[in-house]
């Protein structure tokens, strides 16, 4: 008989989760800790795997994220009943029904108002002047899960009150900007576009006024001057010499302006401020052609804070200044095509036009005379992108993209000028250059990192996504919309089938890749920050909606389905039997999270039967291995770091775990490690 210190000892394997989705690498040459397969699960720069955050619907109305409730016991009278969306009083609190409890104990109200007291006070429960029971007390005894719910019932609330852009077709552009989100799309007809900004009433329409055209100013004036031609009066928004200077009095150009009162301007003489001027015919309406794609640039031509201004283009209407109210055309003189492409850069406005580049005069994004400065660069090949990188001597560097070349411009102006082909063969596709700390874009190799070196002012290339060829191939022409995420280190990229890959990344390398899948496909992207430094991301979807991404606990509504499947995990002895008989997860978040989890062994082998089985009959996208997993299913209140057990029963040399949620009410989490516990057996014969 063995005695017991004769008998193997239990060992302890702590495997930590890093190194991201990888189809390609062999099993035992990738870390246990990588993924083989994920859906809504990316990488955390400092290590482990997060259950991504959820999107809404924005259009400056209440967020529903930030939904709070109120929880009262309640006696219903004989034959009645309260419905979600119900709107009424409850004692002295007023408000909507936004959670009934099934056994009809509660219910959760939401946008409430308290009314003579800044208490509860219980009293008759009224809805359209029908009394249906009593409120008789707050419901003290709600569990995690319940207060989970019925903040994400709260939220649905709120959700129902937002909605899309007004017109038709998807968001052809997002852009947020001094606190305010702005929308473009096509209007109702689909005749012209139309500019949306969000207000805490919702989408408002933003008129986009007239230009009047002018010739021989005869002085330097100030927007806000008055423009006079008789009776006829403007305010002057903007100013904008074409060609000429102020100093001759011969030139040309344009007026910006608003609140025109007293009839039609006409071909003469008037005055603006105190300067003579003459016009060169009646005010004309600024419309734009619909069907643009939109790029922006937000950037800063003088030394004064509130001239910091958005710059945009969108292939089929003129480039364009615009503040959030007043809108300026920049036609660009003896221009055959739009632009498609801008980037404010050294003191320039530069436009991506075709396989050129055009840049403004120095310090005047209105001007593109070549007299002036202004200037154009032919590349070779159609413009897909322009990022500003780190130059040499401290200067600023623009690197420009085409579908499968990239080239770097230095210098400060035409003066010094020097654009030189970066690379051959590496490229991008539109929409998807991004600059975190270095320079990200999608080509048909994948995802590449053009990092600064030590070489004077050079860059080199490296490809991310080897280790994910086969889906990068899926997906391969199908790039829409690209962003970042800086909190989270991440560069992002979305297809028009609904995936995302993010690609998590620092400083001091690459982390690993994440795979995401929205039910509402993004047409466009921003991302940006509040006048409080809170960070903001924002997408546009085909049906005219804009969403805030990263937050809240569900896919605007819809259950968020994530899962995770790990590599196999060896314990260090590839041939050794082991037996398997706890997991331990390192959970970090904040709030209740409920999961399963499952394992099999032996390279999922048939041979090895499941000692139990639940939920089998849930079906989840891509999952490939449910069949063959053993589950578990547990629940953890959320401590910002603590651990959970789960309970492991088989043998194998070696072993896979998978993680799987399916809810619209968990926030998101993350896992950083995990320790299995095993005991050795014989080696495999």
């Amino acid at each position: 008989m063995l005695r017991p210190e004769a008998l193997p000892q239990t060992q302890y394997d702590v495997i930590p989760l890093a190194g991201g989705f990888d189809q390609v690498t062999s099993a035992y040459q990738l870390s246990p800790g990588a993924l083989r397969d994920c859906i809504n699960f990316a990488c955390r720069s400092t290590g482990g795997y997060y259950r991504i955050p959820g999107y809404e619907r924005f259009d400056g109305r209440f967020q529903p994220h930030n939904a709070q409730f109120v929880a009262l016991d309640i006696t219903l009278l004989p034959g009645k009943s309260v419905a979600v969306g119900d709107v009424g009083a409850f004692g002295n609190i007023n408000g909507t029904v936004s959670f009934v409890d099934p056994f009809g104990q509660y219910v959760s109200l939401t946008k409430t108002t308290t009314a003579f007291a800044s208490t509860f006070v219980p009293g008759p429960i009224v809805i359209a002047a029908d009394t249906k029971g009593t409120a008789d007390a707050y419901h003290t005894q709600l569990t995690q899960k319940e207060l989970a719910q019925n903040r994400a019932a709260a939220a649905n609330i709120y959700r129902a009150d937002i909605g899309a852009v007004p017109g038709s077709g998807p968001i052809r552009g997002v852009v947020f900007y001094n606190d305010v989100a702005y929308a473009f799309r096509d209007n109702a007809a689909g005749t012209a576009e139309d500019i949306y900004k969000s207000t805490a009433a919702g989408w408002v329409q933003v008129p986009l006024g007239n230009t009047v055209a002018f010739t021989d100013l005869k002085a330097n004036i100030s927007e806000g001057d008055i423009l006079t031609q008789g009776t006829v009066t403007a305010v002057v928004e903007r100013w904008i010499l074409t060609s000429g200077d102020i100093t001759s009095g011969t030139n040309t150009g344009y007026f910006v302006v608003s609140a025109i009162a007293g009839g039609t301007f006409t071909a003469a003489a008037a005055t603006v401020g105190a300067a003579a001027v003459t016009l060169g015919g009646a005010q004309q309406a600024i419309t734009l052609l619909p069907g643009g794609d939109y790029t922006f640039s937000i950037g800063n031509f003088t030394a004064y804070e509130a001239t910091r201004r958005i710059y945009g283009a969108d292939g089929v209407n003129d480039g364009f200044e615009f503040d959030g109210e007043v809108y300026v055309p920049i036609p660009v003189p003896g221009l055959t095509f739009k632009p498609i492409l801008t980037q404010v850069h050294a003191s320039h406005l530069f436009f991506g036009v075709s396989s050129s580049i055009i840049h403004s005069a120095l310090g005047n994004p209105y001007n593109f005379e070549v007299i002036n400065g202004a200037g154009e660069i032919g590349t070779g090949g159609r413009v897909t992108g322009m990022l500003i990188m780190p130059g040499n001597q401290g200067t600023q560097a623009l690197m420009v993209f085409a579908r499968n070349s990239t080239w770097i411009l230095y210098g400060t102006s035409s003066q010094d000028w020097n654009f030189t082909n970066y690379n051959v063969g590496i490229g991008a596709w539109e929409g998807t250059p991004q600059n975190l700390f270095d320079a990200f874009a999608l080509d048909d190799r994948g995802v590449t990192m053009m990092k600064q070196t030590l070489n004077y002012g050079n860059f080199d290339a490296a490809t991310l996504t080897y280790n994910i060829q086969p889906f990068i191939k899926t997906q391969r022409g199908l790039a829409v919309c690209s962003g970042l995420s800086r909190e989270n280190s991440q560069y992002r990229v979305y297809f028009s089938t609904g995936y995302g890959l993010y690609v998590t990344t620092n400083p001091q390398g690459f982390v690993g890749h994440g795979l995401v899948l929205f039910p509402n496909i993004p047409t466009c992207y921003w991302d940006g920050e509040y006048f409080s430094g809170e960070t903001v991301a924002m997408f546009g979807d085909k049906d005219g909606f804009v969403y805030r991404n990263d937050v809240g606990t569900s896919f605007d509504g819809r259950a968020i389905n994530a899962y995770l499947n790990t590599n196999i995990n060896s314990s260090k002895s590839p041939r050794l039997r082991k037996r398997y008989r706890r997991c331990v997860l390192e959970l970090q978040g904040d709030s209740y999270i409920e999961m399963q989890v499952g394992y099999s062994f032996e390279w999922a082998s048939e041979r090895i039967l499941p000692h139990a089985f639940e939920d089998g009959s849930m079906q989840f996208a891509g999952l490939s291995f449910w069949d063959e997993f053993i589950w578990d299913t547990f629940f953890w209140d959320g401590r910002s770091n603590d651990t959970v057990s789960v309970e492991l029963a088989g043998t194998g040399e070696n072993m896979q775990m998978m993680i799987v949620l399916d809810a619209d009410y968990i926030e998101q989490f993350t896992i950083p490690s995990a320790i299995f516990h095993y005991t050795p057996r014989r080696g495999n014969r």
